[in-house]
């Protein structure tokens, strides 16, 4: 057995571990606390709400345009062309990819997710950079259709605000619909209708697991993972989604080998 000191490796991996998970239940609580602060501050002062029956800029200037199609918000409809699919409409693994990757805590967080966000902070914390974001696909829904990209505090506050507004406002397959819907998929791709025609010649319905999987992998970071500028990068984010997924027991192991691609598109 490796020693370490004098000391057990594994007991010495344990005691890290027992910390690691002591501070992020710290920190969670921490921003439980800030969360509902800035709820109670903002909704009391009118600070980063939403009139939901006359939708507006949340900020002049630096928000996208708003729109809605079947009483459904949906952001950058004209500029983009997003062809809207309900998502009685969306195979069932293609929901299950973006909840796998992206927020697989989605449907147990009322907007915010705690245990991600504080998670996100300590890594953070620790390599001094913003290596990790922590959104949950409710959050990332409220920067996209009212907010823009910047990386400050100010901007992180009024999404998790929105973000709440949104839960209150829609329930988790309203929001998962409107996020799948309007997210960048790479190479001017709006939209998942778009994106389902411009890479496979399909339309969203007809895609397989390992298409799915593929599109779900994009909107992390889309002008990167495009499958048109490079084809290795997308399998590689695809075989992890494949992974994520298997993982949560939306396929199996199997399912996910078998469904990644084999050579270039």
């Amino acid at each position: 057995m490796a020693k370490f000191g004098g000391k057990d490796y594994n007991s010495i991996r344990g005691i890290r571990s027992d910390c690691m998970r002591k501070r992020l239940r710290w920190l969670s609580g921490l921003l439980l606390a800030a969360v509902l602060f800035v709820w109670a501050f903002s909704y009391g002062l009118g600070i980063w709400t939403i009139d939901w029956d006359e939708p507006a800029p949340f900020m002049e200037g630096d928000v996208k345009s708003i729109s809605y199609v079947d009483g459904k918000l949906v952001a950058n409809l004209d500029q983009y062309r997003i062809d809207y699919v309900p998502i009685d409409q969306m195979p069932d693994h293609l929901v299950k990819a973006f909840v796998a990757v992206e927020d697989h805590r989605f449907y147990k967080h009322g907007g915010i997710d705690l245990l991600g966000l504080g998670r996100a902070v300590l890594i953070n914390l620790r390599t001094r950079d913003i290596a990790q974001g922590g959104s949950s696909i409710t959050q990332q829904l409220a920067r996209n259709l009212f907010l823009n990209l910047d990386q400050n505090m100010g901007r992180k506050l009024a999404e998790m605000s929105i973000a709440l507004q949104l839960e209150r406002k829609y329930d988790k397959n309203e929001i998962l619909e409107m996020y799948i819907n309007q997210v960048n998929y790479g190479a001017g791709n709006w939209g998942v209708a778009r994106a389902a025609a411009a890479y496979f010649d399909k339309d969203v319905a007809d895609l397989t697991i390992g298409e799915a999987a593929l599109l779900a992998g994009l909107v992390q970071s889309p002008n990167y993972y495009a499958p048109v500028k490079d084809w290795e990068l997308a399998i590689t984010r695809q075989r992890y989604v494949l992974g994520r997924m298997a993982e949560y027991g939306y396929i199996t192991p199997e399912q996910a080998a078998a469904e990644v691609y084999q050579g270039e598109n």
